[in-house]
Protein backbone atom coordinates (compact mmCIF):
# COMPACT_ATOMS: atom_id res chain seq x y z
CA UNK A 1 0.00 0.00 0.00
CA UNK A 2 1.53 3.45 -0.70
CA UNK A 3 1.59 5.72 1.64
CA UNK A 4 0.09 9.22 1.43
CA UNK A 5 1.47 12.44 2.48
CA UNK A 6 0.15 15.00 4.53
CA UNK A 7 0.99 18.16 5.91
CA UNK A 8 -0.56 20.03 8.66
CA UNK A 9 0.52 23.31 11.01
CA UNK A 10 -0.41 23.87 14.43
CA UNK A 11 0.89 26.51 17.28
CA UNK A 12 0.62 24.14 20.00
CA UNK A 13 0.67 20.31 20.14
CA UNK A 14 0.72 17.83 22.58
CA UNK A 15 1.75 14.04 22.13
CA UNK A 16 0.60 11.40 24.53
CA UNK A 17 -2.27 9.00 25.08
CA UNK A 18 -2.30 9.51 29.16
CA UNK A 19 -4.82 11.35 31.68
CA UNK A 20 -2.58 13.78 32.03
CA UNK A 21 -2.12 14.68 28.05
CA UNK A 22 -5.78 14.68 27.82
CA UNK A 23 -6.73 16.83 30.15
CA UNK A 24 -4.39 19.16 29.20
CA UNK A 25 -5.66 19.50 25.95
CA UNK A 26 -8.88 19.49 26.72
CA UNK A 27 -8.30 22.70 28.92
CA UNK A 28 -6.51 24.47 26.61
CA UNK A 29 -7.72 23.65 23.69
CA UNK A 30 -4.27 21.64 22.46
CA UNK A 31 -4.38 19.16 19.52
CA UNK A 32 -3.42 15.93 20.68
CA UNK A 33 -1.64 12.91 18.69
CA UNK A 34 -0.31 9.39 20.32
CA UNK A 35 0.60 6.13 19.91
CA UNK A 36 -2.07 4.49 21.84
CA UNK A 37 -3.72 4.93 24.99
CA UNK A 38 -2.69 4.40 28.26
CA UNK A 39 -5.55 3.54 29.86
CA UNK A 40 -5.42 3.97 34.10
CA UNK A 41 -6.41 1.08 36.29
CA UNK A 42 -10.14 -0.06 35.60
CA UNK A 43 -10.92 0.42 39.50
CA UNK A 44 -8.53 3.46 40.25
CA UNK A 45 -11.35 5.98 41.85
CA UNK A 46 -11.18 9.53 39.69
CA UNK A 47 -10.33 11.54 43.26
CA UNK A 48 -10.23 15.19 42.37
CA UNK A 49 -11.99 14.83 38.58
CA UNK A 50 -14.64 13.14 40.34
CA UNK A 51 -18.08 14.13 39.25
CA UNK A 52 -18.64 15.78 35.49
CA UNK A 53 -15.74 13.59 33.94
CA UNK A 54 -16.78 10.01 35.13
CA UNK A 55 -16.24 7.86 38.72
CA UNK A 56 -12.79 6.25 38.01
CA UNK A 57 -9.94 7.39 35.90
CA UNK A 58 -10.73 5.14 33.28
CA UNK A 59 -13.95 6.83 32.96
CA UNK A 60 -12.56 10.25 32.66
CA UNK A 61 -9.56 9.46 30.16
CA UNK A 62 -12.49 7.91 27.67
CA UNK A 63 -14.90 10.87 28.15
CA UNK A 64 -11.69 13.06 27.91
CA UNK A 65 -11.04 11.26 24.33
CA UNK A 66 -14.72 11.62 23.04
CA UNK A 67 -15.02 15.37 23.97
CA UNK A 68 -11.37 16.04 22.40
CA UNK A 69 -12.76 13.95 19.44
CA UNK A 70 -15.70 15.55 18.53
CA UNK A 71 -13.97 19.12 19.42
CA UNK A 72 -11.47 17.67 16.48
CA UNK A 73 -8.44 17.97 19.05
CA UNK A 74 -7.63 14.33 17.76
CA UNK A 75 -7.35 14.77 14.37
CA UNK A 76 -5.37 11.64 13.48
CA UNK A 77 -7.69 9.45 16.14
CA UNK A 78 -6.09 6.50 17.46
CA UNK A 79 -3.90 5.54 14.45
CA UNK A 80 -0.45 6.59 14.73
CA UNK A 81 2.00 3.85 14.78
CA UNK A 82 4.88 6.10 15.70
CA UNK A 83 6.32 9.58 15.68
CA UNK A 84 9.80 10.97 14.86
CA UNK A 85 10.67 14.23 15.52
CA UNK A 86 12.73 16.02 12.53
CA UNK A 87 13.85 19.31 13.91
CA UNK A 88 12.73 22.03 16.34
CA UNK A 89 9.45 23.02 14.50
CA UNK A 90 8.74 19.83 12.45
CA UNK A 91 7.45 16.27 13.33
CA UNK A 92 6.23 13.30 11.08
CA UNK A 93 3.27 10.85 12.39
CA UNK A 94 3.25 7.49 10.66
CA UNK A 95 -0.17 5.20 10.24
CA UNK A 96 -0.31 2.01 8.25
CA UNK A 97 -1.74 3.99 5.41
CA UNK A 98 0.06 7.34 5.50
CA UNK A 99 2.65 10.03 6.65
CA UNK A 100 1.78 13.11 8.00
CA UNK A 101 4.08 16.19 8.59
CA UNK A 102 3.30 18.37 11.25
CA UNK A 103 4.56 22.06 11.94
CA UNK A 104 4.65 23.14 15.54
CA UNK A 105 5.42 26.40 17.09
CA UNK A 106 5.47 24.27 20.71
CA UNK A 107 5.55 20.75 21.07
CA UNK A 108 4.28 19.35 24.84
CA UNK A 109 5.19 16.07 25.20
CA UNK A 110 3.54 13.59 28.02
CA UNK A 111 4.82 10.17 27.06
CA UNK A 112 7.74 9.57 25.65
CA UNK A 113 6.79 6.03 23.98
CA UNK A 114 6.95 5.44 20.17
CA UNK A 115 9.22 8.83 19.52
CA UNK A 116 12.28 8.84 17.79
CA UNK A 117 14.31 11.83 17.38
CA UNK A 118 13.98 13.04 21.36
CA UNK A 119 15.91 15.50 22.68
CA UNK A 120 18.78 14.26 24.89
CA UNK A 121 17.82 12.47 27.92
CA UNK A 122 19.44 14.52 31.02
CA UNK A 123 18.40 12.36 33.63
CA UNK A 124 17.93 8.63 33.72
CA UNK A 125 15.13 7.49 36.01
CA UNK A 126 15.12 4.25 37.65
CA UNK A 127 11.67 2.34 36.54
CA UNK A 128 9.22 0.61 38.80
CA UNK A 129 6.40 -1.35 37.60
CA UNK A 130 2.92 -1.73 38.96
CA UNK A 131 1.81 -4.91 37.95
CA UNK A 132 -1.70 -6.28 37.83
CA UNK A 133 -2.23 -9.90 38.47
CA UNK A 134 -6.26 -10.71 37.51
CA UNK A 135 -7.33 -14.22 39.29
CA UNK A 136 -10.77 -15.83 38.72
CA UNK A 137 -11.63 -17.94 41.73
CA UNK A 138 -13.37 -21.23 41.22
CA UNK A 139 -13.60 -21.89 44.68
CA UNK A 140 -14.27 -18.71 47.30
CA UNK A 141 -16.31 -16.50 44.90
CA UNK A 142 -18.74 -15.50 47.69
CA UNK A 143 -17.47 -13.41 50.48
CA UNK A 144 -18.23 -9.51 52.36
CA UNK A 145 -14.35 -8.87 51.57
CA UNK A 146 -13.55 -5.73 49.04
CA UNK A 147 -9.71 -5.64 49.31
CA UNK A 148 -6.75 -7.11 51.29
CA UNK A 149 -3.19 -5.61 51.94
CA UNK A 150 -0.26 -7.07 53.13
CA UNK A 151 3.31 -5.02 54.10
CA UNK A 152 4.72 -6.41 50.80
CA UNK A 153 5.66 -4.74 47.53
CA UNK A 154 4.55 -8.20 46.22
CA UNK A 155 1.12 -8.62 45.92
CA UNK A 156 0.69 -5.40 48.15
CA UNK A 157 -3.28 -5.21 47.59
CA UNK A 158 -6.46 -7.12 46.50
CA UNK A 159 -9.09 -5.81 44.97
CA UNK A 160 -12.21 -7.93 44.74
CA UNK A 161 -14.71 -6.83 41.76
CA UNK A 162 -17.45 -8.29 40.68
CA UNK A 163 -16.79 -11.13 38.69
CA UNK A 164 -17.06 -10.32 34.45
CA UNK A 165 -17.85 -13.93 33.31
CA UNK A 166 -20.80 -14.54 31.82
CA UNK A 167 -22.44 -17.06 33.28
CA UNK A 168 -21.60 -15.09 37.25
CA UNK A 169 -24.06 -14.48 39.66
CA UNK A 170 -24.25 -11.08 40.84
CA UNK A 171 -22.33 -11.74 44.15
CA UNK A 172 -19.54 -13.53 43.27
CA UNK A 173 -16.34 -11.55 43.10
CA UNK A 174 -12.48 -12.43 41.47
CA UNK A 175 -9.97 -10.62 42.97
CA UNK A 176 -6.33 -8.95 40.79
CA UNK A 177 -3.73 -8.22 42.97
CA UNK A 178 -1.73 -5.42 42.26
CA UNK A 179 2.28 -5.56 43.21
CA UNK A 180 4.99 -3.01 42.70
CA UNK A 181 8.22 -4.51 41.37
CA UNK A 182 11.49 -3.16 39.75
CA UNK A 183 12.43 -4.60 36.34
CA UNK A 184 14.79 -6.94 37.71
CA UNK A 185 11.86 -8.74 39.99
CA UNK A 186 9.56 -8.43 36.72
CA UNK A 187 11.89 -10.79 35.17
CA UNK A 188 12.15 -13.24 38.57
CA UNK A 189 9.91 -16.59 38.29
CA UNK A 190 10.32 -15.90 42.17
CA UNK A 191 7.49 -12.56 41.64
CA UNK A 192 5.61 -14.56 38.74
CA UNK A 193 2.01 -15.39 37.95
CA UNK A 194 2.01 -18.54 40.19
CA UNK A 195 3.87 -17.00 43.04
CA UNK A 196 1.00 -14.21 42.70
CA UNK A 197 -1.41 -16.37 42.39
CA UNK A 198 -0.70 -18.57 45.67
CA UNK A 199 0.04 -15.63 47.65
CA UNK A 200 -3.60 -14.21 46.89
CA UNK A 201 -4.99 -17.75 47.59
CA UNK A 202 -3.00 -17.50 51.02
CA UNK A 203 -4.30 -14.29 51.98
CA UNK A 204 -7.84 -14.84 50.54
CA UNK A 205 -7.71 -18.27 53.03
CA UNK A 206 -6.31 -16.11 55.91
CA UNK A 207 -8.97 -13.60 55.80
CA UNK A 208 -11.47 -16.41 56.29
CA UNK A 209 -12.37 -17.08 52.67
CA UNK A 210 -13.96 -20.04 51.95
CA UNK A 211 -14.88 -21.86 49.05
CA UNK A 212 -18.52 -23.58 48.74
CA UNK A 213 -20.08 -25.82 51.30
CA UNK A 214 -19.12 -29.34 50.99
CA UNK A 215 -21.57 -31.80 52.79
CA UNK A 216 -20.60 -31.97 56.67
CA UNK A 217 -17.81 -33.78 58.94
CA UNK A 218 -18.51 -37.37 58.99
CA UNK A 219 -17.24 -37.83 62.90
CA UNK A 220 -19.03 -34.31 63.76
CA UNK A 221 -22.24 -34.29 61.73
CA UNK A 222 -22.77 -31.02 62.98
CA UNK A 223 -19.71 -29.37 61.58
CA UNK A 224 -20.01 -28.31 57.89
CA UNK A 225 -17.23 -28.89 55.65
CA UNK A 226 -16.26 -26.51 53.09
CA UNK A 227 -13.78 -26.32 49.68
CA UNK A 228 -10.86 -24.86 49.87
CA UNK A 229 -9.66 -21.72 48.02
CA UNK A 230 -9.23 -22.31 44.14
CA UNK A 231 -7.79 -19.47 42.09
CA UNK A 232 -6.81 -19.38 38.27
CA UNK A 233 -4.63 -16.60 37.13
CA UNK A 234 -5.95 -15.69 33.69
CA UNK A 235 -3.52 -12.54 32.70
CA UNK A 236 -1.30 -9.90 34.02
CA UNK A 237 -0.92 -6.24 32.70
CA UNK A 238 2.11 -3.99 33.63
CA UNK A 239 2.66 -0.64 33.93
CA UNK A 240 5.24 1.17 34.11
CA UNK A 241 6.13 4.34 36.79
CA UNK A 242 8.56 7.19 36.36
CA UNK A 243 9.72 8.61 33.11
CA UNK A 244 13.44 9.39 32.10
CA UNK A 245 14.29 13.97 32.38
CA UNK A 246 15.19 14.50 29.02
CA UNK A 247 16.43 18.23 27.85
CA UNK A 248 13.65 20.77 27.42
CA UNK A 249 14.68 22.72 24.03
CA UNK A 250 12.93 26.28 22.86
CA UNK A 251 9.92 24.55 21.24
CA UNK A 252 10.00 21.29 22.47
CA UNK A 253 8.47 21.11 26.34
CA UNK A 254 8.45 17.82 28.82
CA UNK A 255 5.33 17.65 31.20
CA UNK A 256 5.31 15.45 33.98
CA UNK A 257 2.48 16.80 36.18
CA UNK A 258 -0.13 13.88 37.37
CA UNK A 259 -3.57 15.10 36.42
CA UNK A 260 -4.70 16.29 39.82
CA UNK A 261 -1.69 18.86 39.73
CA UNK A 262 -3.14 19.75 35.95
CA UNK A 263 -6.82 19.65 37.28
CA UNK A 264 -5.65 22.13 40.42
CA UNK A 265 -3.59 24.81 38.25
CA UNK A 266 -6.95 25.02 36.33
CA UNK A 267 -9.14 25.61 38.99
CA UNK A 268 -6.21 27.93 40.90
CA UNK A 269 -5.85 30.01 37.25
CA UNK A 270 -9.59 29.76 36.07
CA UNK A 271 -11.60 32.91 37.86
CA UNK A 272 -8.18 35.21 36.94
CA UNK A 273 -8.33 34.08 33.64
CA UNK A 274 -12.33 34.60 33.65
CA UNK A 275 -12.15 38.20 35.49
CA UNK A 276 -9.66 38.97 32.87
CA UNK A 277 -11.28 38.12 30.01
CA UNK A 278 -14.36 39.81 31.10
CA UNK A 279 -12.54 42.97 31.58
CA UNK A 280 -11.06 43.00 28.00
CA UNK A 281 -14.51 42.95 26.92
CA UNK A 282 -15.92 45.73 28.85
CA UNK A 283 -12.63 48.02 28.27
Amino acid sequence: MKIKNHEYEYERLAIGGTLPAFLFCYYGAVPNINVGLKKPFMFEEAGILQGVFGDTKRDVLERLGTSLSISGLLPFGGNTKSIRIIDENTLEAYSEARKVRIKFQELIIFDEEGIQGLPKVKKRVKKKYKVYDWLFAKQGKKHEHKMLTSDDDFVKEVIFHSSFKPFAQKEWYDPVAISYMTEKQLQDVNYGENLARLKVTAMMKEAGIRGAANGYDTRKPDRRLYYAVKLEHEHREVETIGRDIHQNTKTIKFNHQTEEEIEKNFLDTYPKRVYNKICLKTD
